[in-house]
């Protein structure tokens, strides 16, 4: 069986370090979901640089996309953003997102789930 990394008697006798390397306790690091609707259904090069153009914008803001797949032809699709680097994204950069997704013609909706756990979070 695994150890949870987050439970409080393993976290008193982790140092600095080791909660840094685990990263928990102050170095915990969050990431959101989010859930895209399309107007008709995608497939191929559209969605394909629908999805290069969100991530180019995701990029510019120091973030991460993740998943947005599924079976073709694509009516919704859900994923995860994150930080390129160390930390987390800011309530500004999940609401930068959502309102880039909602100004393209191709998404009926866009919507963001709260911030999670990016590591230890997903309960996999």
């Amino acid at each position: 069986m695994k150890r949870d990394p987050r439970s409080t008697s393993r976290m008193r006798r982790l140092n600095a370090r080791q909660r840094k390397k685990l990263r928990v306790g102050e170095f915990r690091e969050h990431c959101f979901d989010v859930e895209l609707v399309f107007h008709s259904p995608m497939r191929g090069a559209p969605y394909h640089d629908f999805i290069n153009d969100f991530f180019g914008a995701l990029e510019e803001r120091g973030l991460l996309g993740g998943g947005f797949g599924g079976r073709e032809p694509f009516s919704e699709t859900e994923g995860v953003v994150a930080r390129i680097e160390r930390g987390s994204p800011s309530e500004d950069d999940r609401e930068a997102v959502i309102a880039w997704l909602r100004a393209r013609p191709e998404v009926v909706d866009a919507r963001a789930r709260e911030f999670k756990d990016a590591w230890h979070g997903y309960g996999f």
